[in-house]
């Protein structure tokens, strides 16, 4: 296929691009700042003419930009607009209102892998799923990961019960597969929107590595005109480890899996299912729509299970 990648230089774009060219497609590579067969386009200009013309001739286009902008996906043409961004509001528009070549979107971490997990457990109406996502503090992150985290702090969203919840509030201990216990806060990755209908309830919560680690992100979100700056200059000593657990409160089965560096799975998680969506003509479709659970070790993503 011929894919354009939105973001192509940052910590998750490169290495979709680097993905992409090593499974023998033709990448685009779209940006503010081009080199070689790069196209140039101010990706946040209100004028998205140059942008439409630079994905005219592709299959899909896929926004790594970090840039939660609708008229990315309105203006994509006949290619597949596919989306990694983790907003539920916006993730729910682009969704709504697809252009002529549809949209993927849920791929990644969180949502995307997180979402596959929950669905799978989220079987029966009653049901109520936890999902859990620890990042490794570690991890150099690129400016738009650094820059969703600073947009967390201080904001609300509406969970699947219905509830205006604010983020990194609300702290739960949840049990990991090998009795390990961790404390997590509640945060706007929307699981829910795909895996929380017909009576089944998801709830997302997000922890970094270290206890400590968490702490002072829910301390950054008693005051986000202090915390927001202060998460943008300070960089964190640790692992990069990442992990996703999903318990069903219900039945207590729980899923369970983890890797190293967040950018190299949303990358990986992004490749498969846009290449699972390839001959699909759906107008909107998730990842739930093109992968399984246990069709992920062909990718190296491993997921354990028990009760």
């Amino acid at each position: 296929m011929r894919i354009a990648v939105l973001g192509a230089k940052g910590a998750v774009g490169t290495r979709i691009v680097t993905k992409l060219d090593e499974r023998g497609h033709d990448v685009v590579r779209v940006g503010r700042n081009g080199a070689g067969g790069d196209r140039v386009v101010d990706l946040g200009a209100a004028d998205t003419s140059a942008y439409a013309a630079a994905v005219a001739d592709v299959d899909m286009v896929i926004n790594a930009s970090g840039l939660e902008n609708v008229a990315l996906a309105q203006q994509a043409g006949n290619a597949r607009f596919v989306d990694i961004s983790a907003t539920s509001g916006y993730l729910e528009k682009i969704a709504a209102a697809p252009a002529a070549g549809g949209v993927l979107a849920f791929v990644g971490l969180a949502p995307g892998l997180s979402t596959l997990m929950a669905s799978e457990l989220a079987a029966e109406a009653g049901d109520h799923v936890d999902v859990a996502l620890t990042l490794g503090e570690g991890e150099k992150h690129g400016r738009a990961a650094v820059e969703w985290t600073v947009g967390l702090l201080g904001s609300t969203f509406v969970d699947g019960s219905g509830q205006s919840v604010r983020n990194l509030t609300r702290p739960r201990t949840l049990e990991g597969p090998v009795g390990s216990r961790k404390r997590f806060l509640r945060a706007d990755f929307p699981d829910h929107v795909v895996a929380g209908d017909d009576g089944r309830l998801v709830e997302n919560y997000l922890a970094l590595g270290s206890g400590a680690a968490t702490m002072s992100l829910r301390i950054a979100n008693l005051c986000p005109a202090v915390g927001g700056p202060l998460l943008r200059r300070v960089h964190l000593p640790g692992s990069d480890e990442w992990s996703v657990l999903a318990r069903n409160r219900t039945t207590g089965r729980w899923l369970h899996t983890s890797g190293h560096n967040q950018s190299e799975a949303t990358a990986t998680m992004t490749v498969a299912a846009v290449e699972a969506a390839e001959n699909r003509i759906d107008p909107v479709l998730f990842t739930t729509d093109v992968l399984e659970t246990h069709g992920l070790t062909h990718w190296d993503i491993h997921i354990r299970s028990g009760r």
